[in-house]
């Protein structure tokens, strides 16, 4: 069963062709771990003899010592290959990894403009820190039960999996990162294999014909969502049901010793040798893979990740024979186990704190790559004099003050995640002409009225809090006061397109009308943006639309980055290759959106300000203008480039 996890989520994450759901092996994973250690707890419990001492003695030298060799191996080659904002989280999860926090971190870090995965080479640790904070609370679980009588504790273990699961979906609908990360919504999976353990369900008798049915249905169970799922599949929740019950009830037939057809595959010499040294591929192949895509800037062929897949074998083997092995069963007392665990985690905290204190340790790289490193570090500033939403001056809406901010705002910039790519630049302009604005904005959300919008990537809370702040400055913007032009900001292709291009094409987002009105996506976006600048028009507002910027599909500062400091390429071949794209490309791309623009300026309700001229030249849009890096990923401008076309934003501020 351990061979079946790690190679699931092994391929998954190498993304290889027909394991899309690979990630459930964790799952599996969980559900192995609760049946081995959560069983182990019990018996113990139930006979007196547990101990915290001798339990976290057994676990430290089978855990610590083959991650501790893991974390520090990973540290020259993040100062290679990762920028000093990457290398700085990676400095934040080593820490953590130290208290059993990193799902914590991780999971403060998913959002709109979080870290990609692909930049945290302990990423993978957040479901030992999972498992960790598990065996902390299990065995106190587990001694409150055995006080109050030993039939209670499968009653307790069922109730406790019952109220999880039922968080966990209950996450599903208004966090799902917590749903993902948090312990409280993946308790479920560990009790469930410690009830499959416990003595009370080991005795219950079913009958042999029907094992024999339901074993090879479990066995699809755990396989099939392997292959059926992805990455849009909402999980976990009920989702994780199926492998989660086929995994407990293969640990829970296993144990009668029959000799059926699953029995003998799993016992078979190839599934336990990999199950043998399966904490170790697992620790060894996140980190592998991700300095693997660091190297080759994401573009790693099979052959290469056969290799790399290869690499992770070998590592994992050396790593179990001669880390796990001799400090799991050496002989050493729980008091200098504890002590050589203290003085380990001591080393990797300082390890981390001082990555950390240093921001990454620029001073690493030469001058022409820190110029890039700076430029893919050049965004997401917040700036500004922002308040809350329970403000005196606009109730109910959360927003940001640009320019002079002593006088009334009178212009508000009102978008997406391009407002605020565009802020500094929004800001200096204002400044150098006395004016005094407003901004309103959030990732993923269309500067829309009368729109609900589902994105996967910023989950449920976000869609509903992008319909608050749409209808809070609507009921705002109802009665005329100090604001007199609006200027509206968005990545209009995402929008009437319905998805990402390039380097984020697997993001996707559906925009729909709140009348219900069935019509294709960009049309409703159209319609919506005809509408919303008609209601502002009609209140005295002088409108203005920012043309979208031309999409770089490919690039990001990060690859760019990549190419330069694995020697791979020189800054103009990687410019040529990734960071330029056809203008005809990008006209087909926004077409849908540029004609939703032009529809909702008619008649002189808006003016629209274009933006292609500033990066595209000759037929060819580039994320390189001049001498700089004008791009921070495939379609957010730096916080340089804002400030460089700063009088783009001009006509929409001036009274």
């Amino acid at each position: 069963m351990r061979a079946i996890a790690v190679l699931a989520v092994i391929l998954f994450h190498f993304k290889l062709v027909g394991f899309d759901g690979g990630y459930v092996g964790v799952d599996i994973f969980f559900v192995i771990s609760g049946y081995l250690i959560g069983g182990l707890i019990v018996d113990e419990t139930a006979a007196g003899t547990f101990t915290y001492a001798r339990f976290y003695s057994r676990r430290i030298k089978r855990l610590f010592a083959a991650f501790f060799v893991l974390a520090l191996a990973t540290v020259p080659f993040a100062w290679w290959l990762l920028l000093p904002v990457e290398f700085w989280a990676q400095a934040k999860s080593i820490v953590a990894s130290t208290v059993f926090v990193p799902n914590m971190l991780f999971y403060r870090d998913v959002g709109y403009f979080g870290a990609g995965a692909i930049t945290k080479p302990l990423l993978h640790t957040w479901s030992l820190a999972v498992e960790e904070q598990f065996y902390i609370f299990f065995p106190l679980v587990m001694r409150l039960a055995v006080r109050a009588g030993t039939r209670w504790i499968p009653i307790v273990l069922v109730v406790v999996s019952i109220v999880s699961l039922a968080y966990s979906q209950y996450l599903m609908t208004i966090d799902p990162a917590a749903a993902f990360y948090w312990l409280p919504s993946r308790a479920w999976e560990l009790t469930l294999g410690a009830i499959a353990a416990v003595p009370r369900f080991r005795e219950v008798h079913i009958a042999a014909p029907l094992r024999r049915v339901l074993t090879p249905l479990a066995v699809v169970a755990v396989l099939a969502p392997t292959m059926l799922y992805s990455e849009t599949t909402p999980f976990p929740g009920w989702t994780a049901v199926p492998p989660c019950i086929g995994t407990a009830w293969l640990l829970w037939v296993g144990r009668l010793g029959e000799n059926g057809l699953t029995q003998r595959a799993l016992s078979s010499t190839v599934p336990v040798a990999i199950g043998r040294i399966s904490y170790s591929l697992y620790l060894w192949h996140w980190p592998v893979f991700v300095f693997l895509m660091a190297y080759t800037g994401g573009e790693a062929g099979w052959l290469l990740r056969f290799a790399a897949i290869s690499l992770v074998f070998v590592l994992a083997a050396l790593s179990w024979r001669f880390v796990e092995q001799p400090i799991r069963y050496s002989k050493r007392s729980p008091p200098v186990v504890f002590g050589g665990a203290l003085l380990a985690s001591i080393l990797l905290a300082l390890v981390g704190f001082g990555i950390w204190y240093a921001k990454g340790v620029p001073g690493r790289l030469s001058d022409e790559t820190r110029v890039i490193a700076d430029a893919a570090g050049d965004f997401a500033q917040t700036g500004g004099k922002c308040v809350g939403e329970n403000n005196a001056e606009w109730p109910g809406l959360e927003h940001c003050r640009i320019g002079v901010l002593d006088a009334p705002p009178t212009f508000l910039i009102w978008g997406d995640s391009h407002v605020r790519a565009i802020r500094d630049g929004a800001d200096q302009v204002a400044k150098e002409n006395a004016l005094s604005g407003a901004m309103v904005h959030a990732g993923g959300c269309p500067p829309l009225f009368d729109i609900v919008k589902t994105e996967p990537a910023s989950g449920p809370r976000a869609d509903r809090e992008c319909a608050i702040q749409n209808k809070a400055l609507r009921k705002i913007l109802e009665t005329p006061g100090t604001i007199k032009k609006i200027l509206i900001v968005g990545r209009w292709a995402y929008y009437t397109e319905g998805r990402g291009t390039g380097i984020d094409r697997h993001n996707a987002i559906e925009v729909r009308s709140e009348s219900g009105t069935s019509t294709s996506q960009a049309r409703v976006v159209a319609d919506a943006l005809r509408d919303t600048v008609a209601w502002l028009h009609s209140r005295g507002y002088q409108v203005y639309l920012l043309e979208p910027i031309p999409e770089i599909p490919e690039f990001t500062g990060g690859r760019l980055f990549q190419a330069l400091r694995s020697g791979r390429e020189d800054l103009k071949t990687a410019i040529a290759r990734f960071g330029t794209v056809p203008q005809q490309q990008v006209d087909d791309r926004q077409r849908r959106s540029i004609e939703a623009l032009r529809a909702a300026a008619t008649d002189g309700r808006a003016t629209i300000l274009p933006t292609h001229q500033l990066f595209c030249a000759s037929e060819i849009c580039s994320a390189w203008s001049g001498s700089s890096q004008a791009y921070f990923d495939n379609n957010h401008v730096t916080v340089t480039t804002s400030r460089r076309i700063r009088q783009t934003f001009l006509p929409a501020m001036t009274p």
